[in-house]
């Protein structure tokens, strides 16, 4: 399993100032190996939406005596030392941000970046200076990296990077990535981070560009982030840039049917912003009410995945020219419906969770599904849930067990918690996640000892569907991509579709249920790849408002069912399938129709036999000698006493088809401890002598 760390390296008492991280040491090297790291995520090489001659600086720069003296190493330097203990830098590729910072420069020399002191007149540095070789003289001038020029998809060369590459409102403003953008620092006019679109060519050569020196400067992992852009702009009412503009007009041309909002229009020219300003749309309205909406998200979606293959593919192309292959991981944000298509173009996915809580393993079984057997390794998010509160209350001294339950937690789960390391807390609190370094170090260190015993293939009986076809619009259309009445106001989509996917699968869990989420995909953007054999593992399978399947995927239910599966049905099934053929699901003797999300859990086998109640979660890890391993959490914390609860005398049972001799406990701050075990038609009992945040329970 990969053991991530968050290690972005922000200064404590501090903005985490996107998008180039902190200067490197070498002693860092020696904490995150303490702290049992495998890989690192959002690692470094940032530098690259400033400018490529910035990148290349941060890459390979010299570093001043003075800084070498306390260890301060060039990023291509900390790579290669990094991977020398077995520690993966993922350098971070930064797909939505393009950069201008406030600068003071002099006769070419810069004497403040982004924290002005009056040194000098207040000037700017970022993609644009780059662009038209205004900036810093230290920089490599724009035609080292592209001798032809840039050329946009209007024959044009390129003269205004910054200009050229930003999404656009109905009325042709900029948009900004916000969410990076730390405001009013120092004395200097602020920074400013303009929303970059993947749908125009001209940034993707760039992105590749980005990408070429990653791989110069030996990275075994590159990380590609705000993988949905820009899908994303709909946060800000959507992007109306002219590829984007161009690729809709493509996407209705080739379809079947054209819109009957569009039956007196000319598609040869057609420009969907023009259009809608024409009706009277402007920025400021909800884009949920714009005639063509649902088109034009999915226009978007296809895209997205598009342009996602086209990058990953030149990574491997490129790390192939040079004989040195290297890994891709994608940021997949909240593991939604969107990302399915792109999870066969990486190695690893990186989830920041829209929200991060103390208590969500449905969360962590959902991202192991999607993951399909790859890697999940998941880090906080400072906008979503608990991480600022816990972070004031460590400070305090206090809310360790907390801590550790939000690590051994998507351990449990089959999925890895990165450890943070000075990680990112947005851009409003004037700080960076740090947590005391010992406390990172038991974590890690007991993470490392069970790796044996830790999986992310289980026995589970129980599966639940994902229905990527049915849930993608409800998911596109949910305050996901709204801000609170900051650009517009949310407005219920009028042909929104309910889902019950996401209460299906926390209710299993709070009934002490465990289960797998298996991904019915969307065949328009990847094919499906189960088969009725695969589900036959599973003796249940449940389907949660699954209106949107595909033919080969229903004949897939009918086979399973034929086969002697059982099926629970909550909501719609099968809508869009042609008339008569649902019945064949719903009326068969082994399915069960629900009407309520609270009725599900009786009807799913009981693969744990144990009175969990529903401050504990559990799963069962295949591992790979043929044996299995409970892993269990409690979350019942003490406030008043600040620990964990614990649970003594907890016995478990384990339904396991390998025969099993002796289970040995695993447990935070103890050594392994065999367990008494009675196997009885089919089910090993174990009676855990204490439970605190964590235990594992080896059956062999």
């Amino acid at each position: 399993m990969e053991r991530g760390i968050y290690f972005d390296g922000w200064y404590p008492n501090e903005h985490c100032y996107h998008p180039s991280m902190p200067p490197r040491r070498l002693s860092m090297i020696d904490d995150l190996e303490e702290m049992g790291g495998t890989m690192l995520v959002w690692a470094g090489l940032g530098g690259g939406s400033i400018s490529l001659a910035y990148l290349d600086e941060e890459a390979f720069g010299q570093v001043p005596a003075r800084f070498r003296q306390h260890g301060y190493v060039n990023d291509s330097e900390f790579i290669h030392h990094a991977k020398a203990r077995g520690i993966d830098l993922f350098s971070i590729v930064f797909e939505a941000q393009a950069w201008e910072f406030p600068a003071e420069i002099v006769n070419g020399t810069v004497l403040a970046l982004n924290q002005l002191r009056g040194a000098a007149p207040a000037t700017t540095v970022g993609l644009r200076e780059f662009s038209q070789n205004t900036g810093p003289s230290s920089w490599k001038p724009f035609e080292h990296y592209f001798p032809e020029g840039l050329v946009n998809s209007d024959g044009e060369q390129v003269t205004d990077l910054w200009e050229e590459v930003v999404s656009r409102t109905l009325e042709g403003e900029p948009l900004r990535a916000h969410w990076v953008e730390v405001n009013g620092n120092g004395n200097g006019t602020g920074q400013v981070c303009y929303l970059a679109d993947r749908n125009n060519p001209v940034w993707r050569e760039y992105l590749k560009a980005v990408i070429r020196i990653h791989i110069d400067a030996g990275v075994p992992g590159i990380q590609l982030d705000e993988t949905d852009v820009p899908l994303l702009s709909l946060r800000y009412g959507g992007c109306y840039c002219k590829d984007c503009i161009k690729g809709f007009r493509s996407y209705l041309q080739d379809l079947k049917e054209c819109p009957a909002e569009l039956a007196e229009v000319s598609l040869d020219n057609f420009d969907y912003g023009l259009w809608l300003l024409e009706q009277g749309y402007r920025t400021g309205t909800a884009p949920q009410t714009f005639p063509l909406y649902g088109h034009y998200t999915r226009f978007q979606t296809i895209a997205i995945a598009e342009t996602f293959r086209e990058l990953t593919a030149y990574v491997r192309e490129y790390a192939a020219s040079k004989g040195h292959p290297v890994r891709i991981a994608g940021n997949f944000y909240d593991c939604a419906p969107y990302y399915d298509a792109m999870v066969d173009e990486v190695d690893v996915l990186v989830t920041e969770m829209r929200e991060t809580t103390y208590q969500q393993p449905w969360y962590f079984r959902h991202g192991v599904g999607l993951a399909r057997g790859k890697p999940l390794v998941a880090v906080e998010n400072p906008y979503g849930g608990v991480t600022e509160e816990l972070l004031e209350k460590l400070q305090e001294g206090r809310a360790r067990d907390l801590f550790r339950l939000t690590i051994f937690e998507a351990s449990a789960m089959g999925a890895n918690m990165s450890l943070p390391y000075g990680s990112w807390l947005g851009t409003e609190v004037k700080d960076s996640y740090w947590v005391p370094r010992s406390l990172a170090v038991e974590v890690g260190q007991f993470l490392k000892s069970i790796d044996e015993v830790t999986s992310n293939r289980s026995i589970h009986r129980t599966a639940v569907v994902y229905p990527v076809a049915s849930i993608m619009r409800a998911t596109i259309d949910s305050d996901q991509f709204f801000d609170g009445d900051r650009w517009y106001p949310r407005i219920e989509a009028v042909d929104a579709r309910p889902q019950s996917y996401w209460e299906t699968i926390e209710h299993l869990s709070r009934s002490s249920r465990v289960f797998d989420a298996v991904v019915f995909p969307d065949e328009a953007l990847r094919p499906t790849d189960l088969d009725a054999a695969a589900l036959t593992r599973y003796s249940t399978v449940v389907l949660p408002q699954a209106w949107n399947v595909s033919t080969s995927q229903h004949e897939m239910l009918v086979q399973y069912l034929d086969a002697g599966g059982l099926l629970v049905v909550h909501g719609a099934y099968g809508t869009e399938l042609p008339d008569g053929q649902v019945q064949r699901v719903l009326d068969h003797e082994r399915t069960t129709t629900v009407t309520e999300v609270t009725e599900i859990a009786a009807l799913t086998p009981e693969d744990i036999v144990a009175e969990l109640g529903e401050l504990a979660a559990a799963s069962i890890h295949a591992l790979a000698d043929g044996t299995v391993a409970l892993h269990l959490v409690n979350y019942d914390y003490d406030c008043e006493a600040d620990r964990i609860r614990e649970r003594c005398g907890l016995t478990v049972g384990v339904r396991v088809t390998h025969e099993v001799t002796t289970a040995e406990l695993y447990a935070p701050g103890a050594e392994p401890v065999r367990l008494p075990v009675a196997v009885t038609d089919g089910v090993a009992s174990v009676t855990i002598p204490v439970c605190a945040t964590y235990a594992i329970v080896h059956l062999s």
